[in-house]
């Protein structure tokens, strides 16, 4: 029997199903009178919006609409054209890049947004997606959604008979910068797939690191000052309590002086020549090599004040170093941008007022004390307002970058959404007015899937509900049985909370290990209660795309099973349907080389013991 569904928009997340009486007729038993018109010379991201929406629309009623060339009077009309001027849907004059609007005129439903042209090419990290973006919401509109990577995450209703509502909405991102790291979407050499991961973002509105970064603040001191330069003047480097100066073991984490002139000139002439170099590049960074470890000489002390727990904070002095560099690169490449972190124990907003920063300046505020759901201890979470605030006041423009929800797990333990954490974070730093997140994801697929969802939503809209956000992921991925993994979820989140909460506030680097004393508190005491509520979870699975979402988690668990018998936390552990002998376990591994359930970083699996303390590498 044919279904006759009529889809509803009732906000931006949700699709509601209801008898539009007036809506748009879309399909009908299967048939369709509408084309979607793409003009011909439109750009390649209007051009694959038009085919997005053709493919979604024939899985969802059977129907393939035709992409013409010409305009109809019943049609989808993508990208900004002479029908849609002639109709009057245009976006604002000042839309922010990615901005669209949707709006239904007569019988036809028009998706304009704003789209960098193919030619000249955009920046990296730089170009602008509206229309294609625009038809990813009108398909969420109609119900789709895309939970996570590959044909098993796209959920897609069926219906023989569509209707479309009457719309005349206009959205842009709350954010103008947007990255979500560490989701594999950059994929090994010897996975020859497309990435799927690459396309989830751009699904999520979201751009890839592979399409470039808009303001790149990685750590970069010694990109710019070369060995042979620090060993030829030597006044160059930090110094020490007794104004020696310091010698590094490793270049990468070599500190200056940043109170040496001629220091501050040689490194900005290195910023402009590689500026030179590559025309592509909108913005260089100009951060320091990771660590804390800073000069001691009088000049650069004089700078340093207590930050609000009492540490000395180098706010100051690095900022110092920021503006001097952003006013030299903006004499010579005025249209160009610096960025630098503001991390570490220079990651409090500095006390003394400061005169207003360069234009040409970005900071990436990465607060080393909430990595590693820091922010689920008091003293962290109660400060982030104020602190996130104190940086806006510093500077306008202020991205926010944080591993906060994310733990260094190699051995297949869940991390959980941390769901207290996404509820405050991203909406406090908006709030406070930061314009743009770099946010690091989960990049085990397999649990990691809702926490990746939900901020990538977030990242385009802060003021989303978290808990619908995630009960609407569960519902949806893993249909009846999403009861028992909402308790498996919660089950070690609780454990987690409890255990952070009582952690020190203190920063050390295994704050955001899942080692062998995490594992002994929060995962290996309840190992059977978890693989009880994953199979009750299987058991009421009504779709294959339920159950195949369902073992990207249990692979998870597998290496779970595994290492921890090994490790002798496990008792039992041949009593597991996850446990594999050595050779099982072998070819379960080789099996699932290029699986994105489970955890690779940069391109990398690492199978490695689980570890005491702070990872130190295989």
């Amino acid at each position: 029997m044919k279904r006759s569904i009529a889809f509803a928009f009732l906000c931006t997340i949700q699709a509601g199903i209801c008898c539009a009486a007036d809506g748009l007729r879309l399909a009908e038993d299967g048939r369709s009178g509408y084309v979607i018109y793409c003009d011909a010379g439109a750009s390649a991201s209007v051009q694959e919006a038009a085919k997005e929406v053709q493919r979604v629309l024939k899985l969802c009623t059977g129907a393939e609409l035709p992409i013409s060339r010409r305009p109809a009077d019943r049609m989808i009309s993508l990208g900004e054209n002479e029908a849609s001027s002639a109709a009057g849907v245009v976006l604002r004059v000042d839309a922010p890049d990615d901005s669209f609007r949707l709006r239904s005129v007569g019988r036809s439903i028009f998706i304009v947004g704003k789209d960098s042209p193919d030619e000249p090419r955009p920046q990296p990290g730089w170009a602008s997606r509206g229309t294609l973006y625009g038809a990813y919401e009108f398909l969420e509109m109609l119900g789709v959604r895309w939970l996570l990577p590959g044909d098993w995450g796209e959920d897609i209703p069926r219906s023989t008979t569509l209707t479309a509502p009457r719309l005349d909405i206009e959205q842009g991102p709350a954010f103008f910068s947007r990255v979500l790291e560490d989701v594999q979407d950059r994929r090994p050499p010897g996975d020859k797939q497309p990435s799927a991961p690459k396309l989830w973002l751009q699904r999520q509105k979201t751009p890839s690191t592979l399409d470039g970064w808009k303001l790149s603040a990685g750590h970069a001191w010694d990109d710019y000052i070369t060995p042979e330069q620090a060993a030829e003047h030597p006044e160059w480097l930090a110094k020490d309590g007794a104004g020696n100066p310091r010698r590094f073991a490793r270049h990468s984490a070599v500190k200056f002086c940043t109170s040496e002139p001629a220091l501050v000139e040689a490194f900005a002439e290195s910023v402009i020549r590689s500026l030179d170099k590559h025309p592509e590049r909108r913005c260089a960074s100009i951060s320091p090599s990771d660590g804390g470890d800073f000069c001691q000489c009088a000049k650069c002390q004089s700078l340093v004040a207590p930050d609000p727990h009492g540490k000395p904070s180098y706010s100051a002095l690095i900022l110092r170093f920021y503006r001097d560099m952003a006013r030299r690169v903006a004499e010579v490449h005025p249209d160009r941008l610096v960025c630098g972190l503001v991390y570490y124990n220079y990651m409090y907003p500095p006390q003394r007022p400061l005169e207003q920063l360069p234009g040409n300046l970005w900071l990436s505020w990465a607060p080393l004390n909430y990595y590693g759901w820091g922010l689920a201890k008091p003293v962290y979470r109660d400060e982030l307002p104020g602190i996130a605030a104190g940086w806006r006041a510093v500077t306008p423009n202020l991205v926010y970058h944080n591993y906060s929800t994310w733990m260094r797990s190699f051995n297949g333990a869940p991390v959980p959404p941390a769901l207290e954490i996404l509820k405050l974070e991203v909406p406090a730093v908006h709030q406070a007015g930061a314009r743009g997140v770099d946010m690091v994801g989960l990049g085990a697929w397999g649990y990691g899937a809702p926490t990746n969802y939900i901020l990538a939503k977030q990242m385009w809209d802060p003021r989303l509900d978290v808990d619908r956000l995630y009960r609407e992921w569960l519902q949806r991925a893993y249909g009846p049985g999403w009861e028992s993994m909402d308790k498996l979820y919660r089950m070690i989140e609780g454990r987690m909370m409890a255990r952070k909460a009582k952690e020190s506030p203190v920063y050390r680097g295994q704050n955001y290990e899942v080692n062998h004393e995490l594992l002994a508190e929060v995962h290996a005491p309840v190992f059977g209660e978890i693989e009880r509520l994953y199979l009750e979870a299987m058991a009421k699975t009504a779709t294959e795309a339920q159950r195949r979402r369902l073992e990207m988690f249990g692979e998870n668990l597998v290496v779970l099973c595994h290492d921890l018998r090994q490790a002798g936390l496990l008792a039992a552990a041949e009593e597991s349907v996850f446990y594999r002998d050595d050779e099982a376990y072998r070819k379960f591994l080789a099996d699932t080389e290029f699986s994105i359930a489970l955890y690779r970083n940069s391109g990398r699996r690492d199978i490695v013991p689980i570890w005491k303390g702070e990872y130190r590498g295989p």
